[in-house]
């Protein structure tokens, strides 16, 4: 591989070499400078004049991180949730409630006709054969029963 000729100065990277324009304006001497002034990189790449006493001073300190494992659901979700799922179940529970009672009262419904179908059938059987004028003539015995000691009983 051949090796180019260098200049003798090297400049690094990002350093003009040649002025892009005459420089113009009013010149500051050193001895006249209020601070130091220092170069830093500039946004074009080229070096840019700072005084010193507006560069940071320190690099940012930032606090370290808590690196603590936090819970899936903070404690108000959770209470939130919880809460939710309870009148959830209340209401289905309720619900389930009434429902039964609706089953209770529909059965003591049919268990009340039953009742009453039978007691218009009795109250017919002992209407009917006086009303039709049949049947046995009612024959009323009056008995005094006297109970004794060890289940013995008189009349």
């Amino acid at each position: 591989m051949e090796q180019l000729p260098t200049p003798a100065v090297q400049v690094p990277p990002g350093w003009p070499t040649i002025p892009a324009a005459p420089v113009t304006g009013t010149v500051s001497l050193y001895s006249e400078q209020p601070a130091t002034v220092v170069y830093v990189p500039g946004p074009g790449g080229e070096m840019v004049a700072v005084l010193r006493e507006h560069l940071p001073t320190a690099p940012a300190v930032y606090q370290p991180r808590d690196l603590t494992p936090l819970p899936l659901l903070d404690a108000r979700a959770q209470r939130l949730a919880a809460g939710g799922l309870l009148a959830g179940g209340v209401g289905f529970g309720g619900g389930q409630l009434l429902a039964g009672l609706g089953t209770a009262v529909s059965a003591l419904a049919g268990v009340g006709s039953v009742v009453m179908w039978v007691a218009v059938a009795v109250v017919a059987s002992r209407i009917g054969p006086a009303v039709l004028g049949t049947g046995r003539p009612t024959t009323v015995h009056h008995t005094t029963v006297t109970n004794r000691w060890f289940g013995r009983s008189t009349h």
